[in-house]
């Protein structure tokens, strides 16, 4: 059972700092392309780049999980 509840409070905890991330580039988004060098912009696209990559592949996690769980609810 202990692995189970560290995993739900690793997806709690992975909700919060998707929260706090998604806020911070809503509230900041405008202030940065009004001030951020052309370097700065260049920098933040490869972030995004890799930022986007893990996106997928969480998404693809997700997906994965939410299978199991539904075929795991058939089986009880």
């Amino acid at each position: 059972m202990a692995n189970s509840r560290g995993f739900l409070d690793n997806l709690a905890n992975l909700r919060l700092v998707m929260s706090v991330a998604l806020e911070h580039i809503q509230g900041n988004r405008e202030p940065f392309l009004k001030t951020a060098t052309a370097e700065q912009v260049q920098q933040a696209q490869g972030v995004i780049a890799r930022i986007q990559t893990l996106a997928k592949q969480l998404e693809q996690e997700f997906q994965a999980l939410e299978t199991s769980v539904v075929q795991r609810r058939r089986l009880m």
